[in-house]
């Protein structure tokens, strides 16, 4: 008698949490949805944000060196940088460490414009090479994130859906 009560209570038991386990699997499943739309939704406004600045940049909307800052940082989550692209590269490596902002709001006016000045000589020197190397970066731009770490896409894009 006490051998079937406790086998019912065990087959209950059995069934109340494969039941549990069942619901968390579907969960997990939706959970995995929402992360590769994520992934994907962020990898088109990366992409989307690259081209609108390389495109300003064409049309003199968006000064070079601006434009490479702005460019380097969006390329960061592609594993990427603009080392293939050896123009925008060198103004980058020029300007990056240059003051903004408030740091810049400090600075002497002598600095300032030494500061402008030397921006805009590198601006004006790697002019032709960058409006070249530009095109070759909107095409490669549809390229980025397809060969990208599975881990690393996966951790940015769990972020995304956190924030």
């Amino acid at each position: 008698m006490w051998s079937i009560i406790l086998s019912i209570i065990a087959l209950g038991i059995i069934a109340g949490v494969s039941f549990y386990a069942f619901k968390l699997l579907r969960k997990l499943r939706h959970q995995n949805t929402l992360i590769k739309q994520a992934k994907i939704a962020r990898t088109k406004r990366l992409k989307e944000s690259m081209v609108i600045i390389a495109k300003a940049m064409q049309n003199g909307d968006c000064n070079h060196s601006e434009g490479v800052i702005r460019l380097s940082m969006l390329l960061l989550p592609f594993g990427q940088s603009l080392q293939p692209y050896q123009a925008m590269h060198a103004l980058y490596n020029i300007v990056k460490e240059m003051p903004t902002h408030e740091a810049r709001k400090a600075l002497l006016k002598k600095e300032r414009m030494k500061l402008d000045l030397e921006r805009e000589s590198a601006e004006a020197k790697f002019e032709e090479e960058i409006m070249l190397e530009l095109r070759q970066f909107l095409n490669d731009v549809e390229k980025f994130g397809e060969a990208r770490s599975e881990e690393r896409f996966s951790r940015n894009a769990e972020t995304d859906l956190v924030c």
